[in-house]
């Protein structure tokens, strides 16, 4: 651990599906899950927790990021959003929402250019060579 590298076993999950809802014929409806090393999770929590921890310290995020953070979630920001709408029309504001979907976001991320900016904001060391071989390479 302390030389920011990991066993390839680590990196390794058994994928199996999970039924969602509707015909069980079409593929769509199920969702994959990954199955992986208890040490890796273990690690993932602790990297995650690092990470979050010095972007709160060094005031990095966004006050509008709701997700992975304490208190935080898809309802608060719901609820903060509707608070705000709100405000708009009862000022007979005009308001504009746009949707979007970035559940594939991550796969067409750049990978040099994350580390780049992870490494700018100050998570470096170790802790950038755990990302960059735990969660960037071989999986």
């Amino acid at each position: 651990m302390s030389v920011g590298d990991i066993p390839s076993s680590w990196r390794k999950a058994i994928i199996t599906l999970i039924y969602k809802r509707g015909p069980s014929s079409d593929a769509a409806n199920y969702r994959p899950v990954s199955l992986t090393s208890v040490f890796g999770k273990i690690m993932e929590r602790v990297i995650a927790a690092d990470m979050i921890d010095c972007l709160l310290r060094n005031n990095l995020l966004n006050t509008c990021q709701h997700g992975f953070l304490s208190k935080r979630s898809t309802l608060t920001n719901l609820l903060e959003s509707f608070d705000n709408w709100t405000i708009f029309i009862e000022n007979k504001l005009p308001n504009r929402v746009a949707y979007i979907d970035f559940s594939r976001a991550f796969d067409s991320v750049s990978h040099r250019k994350l580390l780049h900016k992870l490494k700018s904001y100050d998570i470096d060391g170790i802790l950038l060579d755990w990302v960059a071989n735990f969660f960037l390479s071989g999986r």
